[in-house]
């Protein structure tokens, strides 16, 4: 079971969320803190700490940035609530693996925290710079004109990237080496005109290729899977 750690915001919201978490089979009944440093003595004894957005915004930045680098190095470090966009590069440099938003359906939510916790980096849903956002960003499987110049295996690719914690697990999931992956990689920074691999997650969730829950990863190792494999021969 994982053991998880809530931290800042209103005591009824962590409520609430030690509510949802609790529910589950696959998580221990959630401890709480107030504040992120109180939360810093009990990290060892956590698999995921998840931490209010408000408890960003006691005190400087840096001061917050030092904490959560604090935290990063003994356990994973999700954030709840809003985050702006300007705001990813900043998180995902202190080593946090996890920003969700406040209105995910529970089960939406616990498939994220799994995740997170099984090593991936989940943003869902991912940033938006305006407080509405567009219908074409909130309809399944739309593209939002963003990944046009990918191929259907660059696609795949990222994917993968935005699920799993490395390019070796990449690899070993569409049974190629690493160093393919890296190829791909390089190739869908390029075409995305994406600095990093943040940015590259967060165009994967922002352009709906894949939403915590969605099944996308798993049809496509599936169709992997079932090209690899020999088919029967059938007599003659």
């Amino acid at each position: 079971m994982h053991r998880v750690l809530l931290t800042g915001g209103p005591t009824l919201v962590r409520d609430a969320y030690a509510r949802v978490i609790a529910a589950s089979p696959a998580f221990a009944h959630p401890a709480q803190t107030a504040t992120l440093t109180d939360a810093l003595t009990g990290l060892t004894t956590c698999d995921l700490l998840l931490v209010d957005t408000q408890e960003l915004n006691r005190g400087p930045s840096a001061a917050a940035q030092m904490r959560l680098l604090h935290a990063t190095a003994c356990t994973r470090v999700a954030i709840l609530g809003h985050v702006t966009p300007a705001e990813l590069p900043f998180l995902t440099s202190a080593g946090v693996t996890g920003v969700l938003g406040p209105y995910l359906a529970p089960d939406d939510f616990l498939t994220a925290l799994d995740a997170i916790c099984g090593g991936a980096m989940v943003i869902s849903p991912a940033p938006a710079h305006t407080a509405q956002p567009p219908i074409s960003r909130i309809q399944p499987n739309s593209d939002h004109g963003t990944l046009t110049p990918l191929t259907q295996r660059e696609r795949e690719v990222l994917t993968l990237i935005a699920t799993q914690p490395d390019n070796t697990a990449i690899a070993k999931a569409l049974d190629v080496s690493p160093l393919t992956i890296k190829s791909h990689v390089n190739r869908i920074m390029h075409k995305l005109a994406a600095s990093s691999r943040s940015q590259l997650v967060a165009l994967a969730y922002e352009s709906r290729l894949i939403t915590p829950g969605n099944p996308a990863v798993t049809r496509a190792t599936d169709a992997e899977s079932r090209a690899r494999t020999p088919r029967p021969a059938q007599a003659s």
